[in-house]
């Protein structure tokens, strides 16, 4: 089974800038506030508890992956405050409120479940930022922060120019007239090798990006019907592998496929989404694939026993294959883990240490140890052996 992260559907916009929001597990929005136009709503973003938020137009120039702890406001909710964040550095365009330097750096996560915004280099944002403890900004999809093309109504405001006559509508209707404009709808079918319909499978669209920064998806959330006919509503522009893939675990396989139907990421062919463009009839078949088990074991280069309570196994596709594996899991206290329903493929499987769940903070006991990583072709049932190396001994 295939882990990929999570879609945001166009009427999510609306959800996560006017009230509250789950994405994943861990991102809850606190309500903005109840706003029976788009003009209060913008209004509630920066007022009242929002007064002092550093309020800015800017354009990405770069941004990267960091890891530790994140340290964002007290006020920003279920942020996840370990593990990978981005950093984006931004030429601002035209300063609001606060920080009118010439550039600035934002913080966000990295939006798999942490509430981060997912900027793109290269694009325009109209950014609301609080201060971090260290004086720099920080964004999530819960304040505000959205592409200059879905920022009309907020902008006639910060710029002290009179409502539209959609500003004053009630944000299901803004959505439901706008939602259409910026995004785009993609149907089509998917058939078995026999010709016959492949029905309840998972049909998801996965952008190509460039940078190492998780890619935009969207899915069918009804699956594929009974006739194999599917349609994804609300991609966002851009580049786009689409997938098909059903999974019989008690047979140990998935039928899968790439459009136009083949069974390789290298040989798909990506499709290319514009705003407002609906594509139809889009038809490709799949494929039978087996699914292996893996036990993960992970022992030291000196036979001490592994830091188990804090030790984690991941694997992942090197190339984001959207229809790679991509799972972590904490070990046992023999340092071991078990993984099934794994498709065949070139993977690298790592270990890596959990920080305290309450603190934030790394165990002395693990620091001890330089963590693992390899590459490892899976193409059976079998194990894959990880080796600690104590630092002392580097």
């Amino acid at each position: 089974m295939s882990r990929r992260g999570a879609s945001f559907f166009f009427l999510a916009i609306a959800i996560y800038l006017l009230s509250s929001v789950v994405c994943g597990f861990a991102c809850t929005c606190m309500p903005a506030g109840a706003a029976k136009t788009m003009r209060e709503a913008a209004a509630l973003r920066s007022a009242g508890a929002n007064g002092s938020k550093v309020i800015l137009e800017g354009r990405v120039e770069n941004q990267r992956v960091a890891t530790g702890p994140i340290g964002p406001p007290s006020n920003a909710m279920s942020m996840t405050d370990n593990g990978e964040h981005r950093i984006v550095t931004m030429l601002v365009l035209r300063a609001y409120r606060g920080r009118p330097e010439p550039r600035v750096t934002v913080v966000t996560g990295m939006g798999l479940g942490d509430c981060g915004f997912d900027f793109e280099t290269g694009k325009e944002y109209l950014v609301y930022a609080d201060l971090m403890e260290d004086g720099g900004l920080f964004t999530s999809i819960c304040i505000g922060t959205a592409p200059i093309v879905q920022a009309g109504v907020a902008l006639r405001l910060l710029r002290s120019e009179p409502p539209s006559a959609d500003d004053l509508l009630d944000p299901q209707a803004y959505y439901s007239k706008y939602g259409p404009q910026w995004t785009a709808k993609v149907c089509g079918r998917v058939n078995k090798p026999d010709g016959s319909p492949l029905g309840k499978a998972g049909v998801e669209m996965s952008e190509l990006r460039d940078e190492p920064l998780p890619p935009k998806t969207a899915s069918d959330p009804n699956l594929s019907k009974p006739d194999g006919s599917f349609c994804v509503e609300g991609v966002f522009p851009g580049k786009y592998l689409l997938t098909a893939e059903e999974n019989d675990y008690d047979a140990g396989t998935r039928w899968m496929g790439y459009y136009p139907g083949v069974t390789k990421h290298s040989e798909a062919t990506a499709i290319d989404v514009k705003a407002g463009v609906n594509l139809s009839d889009l038809q490709f078949g799949v494929q039978k694939q087996p699914l292996y088990t893996v036990r993960f074991r992970v022992v030291t280069s000196d036979g001490r026993p592994v830091p188990w309570r804090s030790l984690a196994v991941a694997i992942e596709s090197p190339d984001r294959d959207p229809l790679g594996y991509r799972e972590s899991h904490g070990v046992n206290e023999d340092g071991s883990y078990t993984l099934g329903l794994i498709p065949p493929g070139h993977y690298i499987v790592s270990s890596f240490i959990e920080p305290d769940f309450e603190t934030g903070q790394i165990p002395v006991e693990a620091t001890k140890w330089q963590m693992a990583k390899q590459e490892a072709d899976i193409g059976g049932d079998g194990e894959v052996v990880l080796k600690l190396v104590s630092r002392a001994a580097r």
